[in-house]
């Protein structure tokens, strides 16, 4: 039927309409950065197998409509894999597949839904299984697999070098250490809730037992913060914003 942006920390909240979609599945992302305009942006991907991208559609506060982003790119996204929004930017997980051969991307999409650039992943990146934003740079956590091709660890890397698509290898750990298990699968063992905005602090959500986790790359620290009440869950972190937006002035 349509959204609603709220800002928690204030209060304020605007209705946006709804895009039009009727058929598939949309997964929606917002683009706001109060440093560089008072305005949101909303990127609607609509898709028929929580795979496949079937439209892209784009909505500006500034201008209050929808608008059609004319999407041509052939990729499978990663919808699940958290984003990144740097540079103004919202930077997801894809893949694309040319001759049998598969290939993991960073996609950068604009606020009008198009393709902006696609960057290469880290070099022995094996399977993705977050993107996210931390100290203003685009971070990507992957799971490996060892010789007898279970997934046993994570490797968080961090890119240096934008223009240069410059990725620099943080830390790995391994599921043991972060878990109590071995082998290990994004999406059906945990899945990765956030990574600290200012802080080399992850979060996790271990599926089997409902407990929120946090690893701390400088101490190495594994910390259980709590059991949650239900699962599967969908947590989103939220970092508060206390100014009053403009964009929002419609309703509070």
């Amino acid at each position: 039927l349509g959204y609603i942006v709220c800002n928690p920390a204030t209060e304020q909240w605007v209705a946006v309409p709804s895009s039009g979609w009727k058929i598939g599945w949309a997964c929606t992302y917002l683009i706001f950065n109060p440093a560089v305009s008072s305005h949101f942006q909303l990127v609607e991907f609509i898709s028929d197998d929580y795979v496949s991208v079937e439209e892209v559609r784009a909505y500006s506060s500034e201008t209050g409509v929808w608008c059609d982003s004319h999407w041509s790119s052939d990729y499978s996204m990663s919808f699940f894999a958290g984003s990144a929004v740097v540079n103004g930017m919202l930077h997801l997980s894809v893949s694309s597949f040319h001759n049998d051969t598969r290939q993991d991307l960073i996609l950068a999409v604009d606020g009008q839904g198009k393709e902006c650039r696609s960057l290469s992943s880290p070099q022995k990146c094996f399977d993705v299984a977050f993107v996210g934003e931390s100290q203003g740079l685009v971070h990507c956590l992957s799971q490996h697999k060892d010789n007898t091709r279970q997934m046993t660890e994570l490797s968080i890397w961090v890119l240096q070098d934008y223009d240069a698509e410059e990725w620099v290898l943080k830390q790995s750990v391994d599921f043991f250490k972060l878990f109590g298990r071995m082998n290990c699968r994004v999406e059906f063992d945990y899945s990765v809730v956030a990574i600290h905005p200012d802080r080399n602090l992850i979060f996790f959500f271990q599926q089997w037992d409902l407990k929120l986790k946090s690893y701390d790359m400088d101490s190495k620290e594994v910390c259980t913060l709590c059991t949650l009440g239900v699962g599967p869950q969908n947590i989103f972190p939220l970092v508060p914003y206390y100014a009053e937006s403009s964009a929002l002035a419609n309703k509070h």
